[in-house]
């Protein structure tokens, strides 16, 4: 049967579903993005103890951070989503799951990645605070031609955060595919903190920002995945 144990009962899907997340990234956006709330001093406080006035914590080019929290994760993500094309091609029990979880693994990195050209934030290794040449400006500060445009939100971190889809299509072990993209995200996303390349706002974005759209295409698929965790193989 396809609504098997840990498959049956379909995490809720409504409207509603989209208002957490969207509350929680408004807040982010707002707190960390205008002068005089307080996020700009907490971003460079949390930056901070990653720096020591002259390097990173973890380097540039260490090999094994390189291997647990950069180039791994992506490729076992990368790994993942072939298992699921396969899955969605061969296993019709699944593939309604598969192709929505698959959505997650390509939607969240993508809007993540795409969304920092309009944000024109920079990394904090480009700014004047931490070696670099740029003055740190806010996400609603007015930006000059040619500066940096890659950083919020989070890009790396969004891959694993993306896992966070898990929670909609485990049924009764929901919680625990939660776990894992938050794990997985945070993981990664702390690990570009220690670096240089983001600060605590990008990665908090990033983690409101991946729940939003997960939410979205899980909201958007409600009907065929429904059918298919109801309906015997």
């Amino acid at each position: 049967m396809a609504d098997s144990r840990i498959l049956r009962n379909l995490a809720p899907v409504e409207p509603r579903s989209l208002l957490a997340p969207a509350i929680v990234l408004a807040a982010v956006v707002g707190f960390f993005g205008f002068a005089g709330t307080g996020g700009d001093a907490l971003d460079h406080w949390f930056q901070g103890l990653f720096w020591d006035g002259k390097a990173w914590l973890i380097p540039h080019g260490h090999a094994l951070g390189d291997a647990l929290a950069y180039r791994g994760p992506k490729a076992l993500i990368i790994i993942w989503a072939v298992l699921l094309i396969l899955a969605a091609i061969f296993a019709r029990r699944v593939r309604m799951r598969a192709l929505f979880f698959l959505a997650c693994l390509a939607v969240v990195p993508v809007v993540s990645t795409q969304l920092r050209a309009v944000t024109n934030m920079a990394t904090p290794l480009e700014l004047k605070t931490y070696g670099g040449i740029y003055e740190h400006l806010l996400l609603f500060d007015p930006k000059p031609a040619g500066y940096p445009s890659h950083a919020f939100p989070a890009g790396h971190a969004s891959g694993g955060y993306a896992l966070m889809g898990l929670y909609w299509i485990l049924g009764t072990r929901r919680w625990r595919g939660l776990a894992l993209g938050l794990f997985v995200g945070s993981w990664m996303g702390f690990y570009q903190i220690a670096r240089g390349e983001h600060f605590l706002s990008h990665t908090l974005a990033t983690v409101a920002l991946a729940w939003l759209l997960c939410a979205g295409l899980a909201l958007a698929m409600k009907g065929p995945l429904t059918r298919e965790v109801s309906s015997p193989s």
